[in-house]
């Protein structure tokens, strides 16, 4: 993430001179890091350009191109024993200050006592949100629970190609998947998907989602708790 202040990459350096903080260049197109490899350092780059990207639904996604002045892969700092959420990779030949968990400790522990509890403070509250974020979502109940919210309003009808796009949006994977997950609605008796009529919401053939059962969430959640108690 981006450094608030001064893009000048000297302000870093001179912040960090302060300590035995080390200075890394890395080559144009080598690896810093990659998505699950276990993480023990952060890095402030200070000159050059790096991509973060990570593997979403069996395809690469850049998250972001970062430029100086900006800090990476510092949920290493703040998460034990947990892997990578992303790969770093060197656009261009740069230079970066590493900084690890002793680092992060020892400047806490030298800072006076009210900037001390402040940090201590800052870095639990980043601590539980990032935990937090790492939480991966359930897709399949987050589409439920969308759609059981338009079924609670009184729309039964929506879409198809429109709810695909979106809902692949907001979970972050392809739109097969989401047809995927929709289908599988359809087999339970939940959904079904039709080409719209003339009287239809849309009377231009293009397909539709009806909802089928009222009260989706409760149903898919009770008949999810049949099928483990079957088991």
């Amino acid at each position: 993430m981006p450094l608030p202040g001064s893009r000048d990459s000297s302000v870093v350096m001179k912040r960090v001179s302060q300590g035995s903080f080390l200075q890394r260049t890395v080559l144009k197109h080598n690896v810093i890091f990659t998505e699950g490899s276990k993480g023990e350092e952060a890095y402030i780059l200070v000159e050059g350009k790096v991509e973060i990207s990570g593997n979403v639904d069996g395809r690469k996604k850049v998250f972001a191109v970062l430029q100086p002045v900006s800090i990476f892969g510092e949920m290493s700092l703040f998460l034990e024993n947990h892997g990578r959420t992303a790969t770093a990779i060197a656009l261009e030949d740069s230079k970066v200050v590493v900084l690890n968990g002793d680092d992060l400790e020892g400047y806490i522990a030298s800072a006076p006592p009210t900037i001390q509890a402040i940090l201590n403070v800052m870095v639990t509250r980043l601590k539980n949100t990032t935990k937090k974020a790492l939480r991966a979502p359930n897709v399949p109940m987050g589409i439920v629970r969308i759609l059981d919210l338009f079924e609670t309003n009184g729309k039964t009808e929506i879409l198809y190609d429109s709810a695909v796009r979106n809902l692949s949006d907001i979970f972050v994977c392809s739109a097969s998947t989401i047809e995927g997950y929709l289908q599988g609605l359809v087999t339970q008796g939940h959904l079904s998907i039709d080409v719209s009529g003339a009287s239809g919401p849309a009377a231009t053939g293009r397909r539709v989602i009806h909802i089928q059962t009222p009260h989706l969430l409760q149903a898919v959640m009770l008949c999810g708790k049949t099928e483990k108690s079957e088991d």
